[in-house]
């Protein structure tokens, strides 16, 4: 048989060697490279050898052609019935009797029991149906055990290490060399270890290491002059000698290749696929910026196998949908893009952050200018990890306030129009590939900032989509059609007209042009900058409504702010709604005009605040009502995937919300932003779905820079500082035989006897596996980075236009695929909450899903809500 890696080509013919491979080779744990299962039907992974070595003791003790057999152990009789009693017959599960020609159920165990104890009391267990066990049990109980004991062993086998079988002994060496620098690593860039921290530790473990020789050299001459008495003392010497310099610890010395920081940095240059930042000087004096080479790094990214296999992923269109930018206008109308060839898409984001604390005497000081890349080609579940996303270029917010983005973008356009014109060549393809700048993410502000237009919002023209004035948008509505829509050629009228006169800035709102439109031939400013739902509606919309809804309700005495604080703070919320809770609401919240909070803390609130209060507010007040469909419009502009019905229905909900606004509360003023979100449908159209190209994500990149600084201490050249570091750790994420997560993560499996499910289940598998005697039912499952949990809430299928929901009862691999076993919920939709009363008895019907039988592969969680279990959508499906 075969045995072959499944983080790189090698294979070979025995188990033992593969375990050793993955030692030597990928003996790094980290969370895009965790320990996989040897056999290549299990998907399992482990985040260290042991929990590796215990799975396949459990799992994985008999050979293939015994698994095909049989998988029931010798004692399995006794195994079998305390399994019917702690899955089933506890929970009041209907059992049916193993034994064969007995037709007894029951659903409780004292009887089941007695049953048994009466009827077979001096049957054995090759009396049990077929289906449960197999001819062969008895024949292959010692085969099997002997086998158990084979497997077991050559494991052990493996820990010795003392046979070299795929690189000879000085590959040997430069392998344990290479992994010891990335540990070092690791520790310095991935768990922000200080360096001299990181120093610290080699100069104490060596001498530990030089205190040790003397029992070294106890132990070898007391083996050598146990048998070889007469041995020369030269030659134990050198004998002693070399055991000493064949530690690993020889390395980190003052004269070993990582004894030093400046050998460490040396070696990481020289082994690591590092791409170093640079300095360079914007203005004479200390105005510089640290700029990371766009080029160099996408060779570097697109070497790795796995990276370009993901960005040369076939998309999959469907007629008439948005699934992603690929489907949208401005990207089907780029001929540069949109061609057969492939053509590296990039996204760019730019955003300010604070380094220092921002409430301290540094407030502003330190306070940073990021621009972030990712390759677009690859698929937004793969983009959305913090590894995936690269750093540009990095200055302070100061230099770009006073040498302005056209000096400050100068090595970035350069890079970007080398791109264009030359593109970048890779090994793996053998050719150059070239590719542009497909849009740029940021809040509002940085938005027209760098695109050109005005960036105050209080001005006339402060719409960077139409030429709305900020009185009309009080009385119009975009879908009206009243307002006219940027397009490029008038835009770059409008610039030019705004150079000879610069009083036309306040006509058009546009104060200058955009240097990546004036540089780069394939992008322009007006298909260039999409909405940000998270500063737009989640931190903009969203807590100024509930501010001003609120204070009416609580002036209606529907309830107090403590009764809606006591609900929030005793909410039970499950699964991920427990790291998105929202915070207590402020007593000055209504003087504020806003509760504030973050995004996540937002939507969680928005999303279960029918759960939280929604039974204190009667049926029909208009207050609760702008709320109800501010929460649909949220669940539609998250949408991972939008057809012309929904896009419609969007539309709909969005003026309906703007007229309930304005005639509940007459004196309130629309916000710009509810001018943007006015634009979205048109938006979704032109760019594909808004959650592709939202913020959310590369803000989490500024965490990583902020613990940098916090553990460096050293205000002297932040810029270089920070980008030195990213760098290091990208080198290291590149260095690893995976840049990305295994996309199905698990570890803890049990085997289990199909014949234990119900018949339903049984039958479902059946219909699309070989159907197996056990399978493998995992606790919890991991795909895509999405946790799966049994008690959560799937939506699969429809019921009356409505989406249908399960409950998931077991999570069942079968090959190599993910199965859900869940239990069918009755459901029904509750206006007055915007969610779901779900219904479930112990007669329910059960049913068997797949991953692509999922609406939406968001899992949800069910509340009991008044004594009613009830659900709501995180966002809305397509059924």
């Amino acid at each position: 048989m075969v045995w072959k890696c499944k983080y790189c080509p090698f294979s070979c013919e025995k188990r033992a060697q593969l375990f050793k491979h993955y030692r030597l080779k990928h003996g790094g744990y980290t969370r895009t490279e965790p320990f996989p299962c040897l056999h290549q039907e299990c998907l399992c992974t482990f985040k260290s050898l042991t929990a590796l070595k215990v799975h396949l003791s459990r799992i994985h003790t008999k050979t293939p052609d015994q698994q095909q057999r049989t998988d029931i152990p010798t004692k399995f009789k006794s195994d079998f019935f305390t399994h019917l009693h702690r899955a089933h017959l506890k929970v009041n599960h209907k059992v049916r009797c193993p034994y064969e020609d007995c037709n007894f159920e029951s659903s409780v165990y004292s009887t089941f029991k007695a049953h048994k104890s009466k009827v077979h009391k001096q049957q054995i267990s090759k009396r049990f149906k077929s289906e449960i066990v197999g001819d062969n049990i008895i024949s292959h109980d010692s085969n099997a055990s002997q086998e158990q004991k084979s497997d077991a062993n050559d494991i052990e086998d493996a820990e010795e290490l003392n046979e070299v079988t795929e690189c000879d002994l000085y590959d040997l060496e430069k392998q344990l060399e290479h992994s010891l620098a990335s540990l070092l690593l690791k520790m310095h860039t991935v768990l922000h270890i200080p360096e001299s921290a990181v120093q610290d530790v080699i100069e104490q473990l060596c001498q530990i290491n030089k205190l040790s020789q003397p029992l070294v050299q106890h132990r070898v001459r007391g083996i050598l002059n146990k048998y070889c008495a007469d041995m020369d003392e030269t030659v134990i010497k050198e004998i002693i000698s070399a055991v000493s310099e064949s530690n690993m610890m020889t390395h980190c010395s003052k004269d070993g290749t990582l004894g030093t920081a400046k050998k460490r940095a040396a070696y990481v240059r020289r082994e690591f696929p590092l791409v170093n930042p640079i300095e360079y000087v914007v203005e004479k004096g200390k105005k510089t910026l640290a700029y990371v080479p766009i080029v160099p790094m996408l060779q570097k990214l697109l070497n790795k196998t796995d990276v370009l296999d993901k960005a040369m992923s076939e998309k999959v269109h469907v007629p008439q949908e948005f699934r992603s930018y690929a489907d949208g206008q401005y990207f089907t109308e780029n001929p540069f893009l949109a061609k057969d060839e492939f053509t590296i898409a990039l996204v760019l984001y730019i955003d300010d952050f604070e380094v220092a604390n921002p409430l301290g005497t540094s407030k502003l000081k330190h306070k940073m200018c990021a621009v972030y890349w990712v390759i677009a080609n690859i698929p937004s579940k793969y983009r959305s990890t913090l590894s995936s996303i690269q750093l540009a270029l990095l200055c302070n917010t100061s230099t770009v306030k006073e040498c302005g983005y056209a000096k400050v973008f100068q090595p970035l356009i350069y890079d970007l129009k080398l791109l264009e014109q030359n593109g970048v060549y890779l090994e793996q393809l053998g050719a150059s590939v070239k590719g542009t700048l497909l849009y740029v993410a940021a809040d509002n502000l940085a938005a027209h900032s760098l695109a050109g237009f005005l960036e105050s919002f209080t001005v006339d023209k402060f719409c960077r989509f139409c030429l709305a004035s900020s009185r009309d948008t009080q009385q119009q509505e975009v879908c009206s059609g009243f307002f006219q829509l940027r397009d490029k050629e008038s835009h770059d009228r409008q610039v030019q007209e705004m150079r000879e006169d610069p009083g036309m800035t306040r006509a058009y709102g546009v104060k200058g042009a955009c240097p990546l439109t004036e540089n780069l031939e394939h992008f322009h400013v007006v298909s260039g900058y999409p909405p940000d739902i998270l500063h737009d509606i989640l931190e903009g919309i969203v807590p100024v409504e509930l501010s001003l809804c609120l204070t009416d309700l609580i002036g209606k005495s529907y309830f107090t702010l403590d009764m809606l604080n006591q609900a929030i703070r005793y909410f039970k919320y499950s699964f991920s709604d427990k790291t998105d809770r929202p915070q207590v609401i402020g007593k000055g919240f209504s003087s504020k005009g806003t509760i504030g909070g973050n995004g996540h803390e937002n939507w969680c609130l928005i999303r279960l605040l029918p759960f939280l209060i929604g039974h204190s507010v009667p049926e029909g007040d208009n207050t609760w009502e702008i709320l109800m469909l501010l929460k649909d419009i949220t669940e539609l502009a998250v949408a991972p995937k939008h057809t012309e019905e929904t896009l419609n229905f969007l539309d709909c909900k969005i003026s309906e919300h703007r007229r309930l606004l304005q005639s509940t509360f007459p004196d309130f003023r629309l916000r710009p932003k509810h001018h943007f979100v006015e634009h979205y449908p048109q938006l979704v159209r032109k760019f594909g779905p808004l959650s592709e190209v939202w913020t959310m994500r590369f803000e989490g990149k500024h965490k990583f820079f902020k613990r940098v600084i916090r553990t460096a201490q050293n205000f002297k050249n932040v810029a270089m500082t920070l980008a030195t570091k990213h760098q290091k750790a990208v080198s290291y994420h590149l260095d690893c035989s995976s840049f990305f997560r295994p996309s199905v993560e698990m570890s803890k499996v049990t085997p289990v006897l199909l014949a234990t499910f119900p018949h339903c289940v049984q039958t479902a598998i059946a219909q699309n596996f070989t159907t197996p005697e056990s399978v493998l039912v995992e606790a919890s499952v991991s795909v895509d980075g999405i946790k799966y949990h049994p008690g959560m809430i799937l939506s699969s299928g429809s019921c009356s236009g409505l989406p249908a929901f399960v409950q998931i009862h077991k999570i069942v691999v079968v090959n190599v695929e993910i199965l859900f076993v869940c239990h069918k919920l009755a459901a029904w939709y509750r206006e007055h909450l915007r969610s779901y009363q779900l219904h479930c008895d112990s007669v329910t019907s059960m049913c068997v899903l797949k991953m692509s039988d999922l609406n939406d592969v968001l899992p949800l969680s069910a509340y009991r809500v008044q004594g009613e279990l009830m659900v709501t959508l995180r966002r809305f499906v397509i059924c």
